[in-house]
């Protein structure tokens, strides 16, 4: 088992997990995720996973981190990892986190998803 961070879109916190597997991934993700996807990896190579069709499901809101250029939908797993791709207890401190994200109403969301649809 590995330490993790869930970001929680629906409370609006960042919760310790632990992962056993990389399955676990999507279930800590939820809302039926059945493709994932790592669009950020930091430069201490922790990951962060979100569900690929998240803006496709029903979803409670997303996050962005500062200098971004839109939205990631629903919530996100961030997992440490190594080049080989063994997945890590992550690096970054749950404080750290919390300073770099930023909360993301359903209702932006949308306004993305119709810009960009």
């Amino acid at each position: 088992m590995v330490k993790a961070f869930k970001i929680n879109v629906e409370n609006r916190k960042i919760e310790e997990i632990t992962i056993s597997s990389f399955t676990d991934i999507s279930k800590e993700i939820g809302n039926g995720c059945g493709l994932i996807t790592a669009p950020i990896i930091f430069d201490n190579e922790d990951t962060i996973y979100v569900d690929d069709e998240g803006m496709y499901n029903d979803y409670g809101g997303g996050f962005m981190m500062e200098d971004w250029a839109y939205p990631l939908v629903g919530n996100g797993v961030l997992l440490g990892s190594n080049e080989e791709g063994d997945s890590l207890d992550v690096k970054t401190t749950k404080e750290d986190l919390e300073k770099m994200i930023k909360w993301v109403s359903q209702e932006m969301i949308q306004k993305w998803i119709d810009s960009v649809l």
